[in-house]
């Protein structure tokens, strides 16, 4: 018996009457009929909750599911488009070897002549110096722009033709 139950049931002065004069018996059936309702309610609700948690996490695991494969997808293909690049980088760099070495020539030219000089080049250069830096600044740059418009044209032949098999769904590079 629950507490509702207990207290309409119990201390009602043990005379058969709710102390209204009224007797137990329809108090009684309204307190089951309530207590019914109630209980019917609850486990409704109860029910709802349940689906509606279920839904939810359906949803989610959907949702999930889906950003996974996402994700997935979106590496592979980053993984095989960096494969390729690479690969037309290194036949790059294999059909025109000494034009990679002299754009890292230049580099390394235009980085050294924009480092500061040092108390020891001033003093075994001397007036020289600031000519010969002028002159290695116009050299670097000048490579440094040839070497950029080779590197320009090759890779963009290169990527030209990686797109031309990403079209035609050929892995291969172009010839």
């Amino acid at each position: 018996m629950n507490e509702a139950e207990k207290h309409y049931s119990g201390n009602c002065g043990g005379t058969g009457t709710n102390g209204n004069g009224a007797s137990k018996g329809g108090s009684d059936s309204m307190l089951d009929q309530a207590t019914s309702t109630t209980l019917d309610g609850m486990k409704g609700a109860a029910d709802a909750a349940r689906s509606a948690t279920s839904a939810a996490r359906s949803t989610a695991s959907d949702y999930y599911d889906r950003a996974s494969q996402t994700i997935g997808d979106a590496r592979r293909r980053s993984t095989a488009q960096l494969s390729r690049h690479r690969r037309g980088i290194e036949a790059f760099v294999e059909e025109n070897p000494v034009m990679v070495g002299v754009v890292g020539l230049a580099a390394g030219l235009l980085v050294g002549a924009l480092l500061p000089s040092t108390r020891r080049e001033n003093q075994m250069f001397g007036r020289y110096a600031d000519e010969v830096r002028e002159q290695g600044m116009r050299y670097a740059r000048d490579l440094a722009e040839q070497g950029k418009s080779m590197v320009e044209e090759n890779l963009h032949a290169v990527s030209q033709g990686v797109r031309t098999d990403r079209d035609t769904g050929d892995e291969s590079r172009a010839a």
